[in-house]
């Protein structure tokens, strides 16, 4: 008993070291990325010369954001995984019902497409119903679509959704780090950089129209949401406005942005989605039509669609000429329309469809 008693205290004493150096071990992680982000906010500021100004909101996020191994959302993932798990069962069931119904009203095509699906969740069990480049490209498809979920679960519980919530400070900090490096260049090697500044400004301005989305603090229905909203059409206005003067005095223009996109960052790190910018940007600025916008954005949705219609009927009449089996024809037409939908309208336009889930 002596004997037993002291090897449990052994193990028990190893578990406890090895807990403890994966927890130094990742605190030390955490640290190292947490100063280089911080020494990339601080030498921005200092290369644009607008340092000195109170950014301990920012800072914050910069801490609260890091994508280290402490901020993957294990809890979410495993309860994921296991709903899942209980699901299975049932999901078998179902596709069992639907063979035989096939079967039954002797639907060949939905009846061999159920037989896949079941070998599929059943490997080893009879032989493959299809084989060749067929199968591989199913599974692609097939993990795809599973693998969706659990991005859109990544994206918004990661670092318990800190990244989510701060998404106009994360982006506001990603161009005030392009117009630090576009000033430091002499004026003949800018072109590449004010090209990634623009695609970052842009999404600056989307990120700033549904920051108080993001954040969580004003409901859909709530008088504030206008109020933001219309603050927000203003703030981008201002930042378009700003934006125009760098083809004129890029000298003089970047380092002013640089400065609204930092006050911009601080602001909203704080949660003010209805002053992210003070009067001395928007006195002169011109909001931008929300109206205009959303017409732009209704008639970039319409596109999207009309090209996956469009894809899914050119793809199904290809798969159908080229002799492709007919369990996989509606798994590839999903495939090409969500590509072609991608093509076409952006994949930051697409992933918007993941906002329709609960649970932001």
């Amino acid at each position: 008993m002596i004997l037993a008693q002291t090897t449990r205290e052994q193990i028990a004493h190893h578990v406890s070291h090895a807990r403890s150096r994966v927890k130094t071990w990742r605190r030390r992680v955490n640290q190292r990325t947490t100063r280089v982000r911080l020494r990339n906010f601080t030498t921005a500021l200092q290369t644009l010369h607008i340092e000195g100004r109170d950014t301990n909101q920012t800072r914050r996020v910069l801490r609260e954001t890091r994508k280290t191994l402490e901020t993957v959302p294990y809890g979410s993932i495993a309860i994921a995984y296991l709903a899942m798990q209980i699901g299975s069962p049932l999901i078998k069931f179902l596709a069992l019902v639907l063979h035989d119904l096939a079967t039954a009203f002797e639907a060949e095509t939905a009846a061999r497409s159920t037989q896949y699906f079941l070998w599929s969740i059943r490997s080893g069990q009879g032989s493959q119903p299809i084989s060749g480049w067929d199968s591989l490209i199913f599974i692609v498809v097939y993990s795809s679509i599973l693998l969706l979920p659990v991005w859109w679960l990544i994206t918004r519980r990661w670092a318990q959704g800190a990244v989510h919530r701060n998404r106009a400070t994360l982006r506001a900090l990603d161009a005030l780090y392009l117009c630090a490096e576009t000033y430091q260049q002499l004026p003949g090697r800018r072109a590449f950089h004010l090209h990634d500044l623009d695609s970052a400004l842009r999404r600056v301005e989307s990120a700033v129209l549904h920051a108080h989305r993001h954040l969580g603090t004003i409901p859909r229905r709530s008088p504030r949401s206008a109020a933001a909203r219309d603050h927000a059409a203003l703030v981008v206005g201002a930042l378009r406005a700003e934006s125009l003067k760098i083809d004129i005095d890029p000298n003089a223009a970047l380092p002013r942005l640089g400065a609204m996109l930092a006050l911009l960052g601080e602001r909203c790190a704080a949660g003010r989605v209805g002053a992210m910018l003070p009067e001395e940007f928007l006195t002169q600025a011109t909001p931008i039509s929300l109206t205009r916008t959303a017409i732009r954005e209704s008639v970039h949705v319409a596109a999207i669609i009309a090209a996956a219609m469009v894809s899914a009927v050119g793809a199904a009449s290809t798969f159908h000429a080229l002799g492709v089996n007919d369990d996989l024809r509606p798994w590839l037409t999903i495939g090409c329309s969500i590509l072609a939908a991608i093509f076409v309208g952006g994949w930051h336009r697409v992933s918007r469809l993941l906002e329709l889930f609960p649970g932001r």
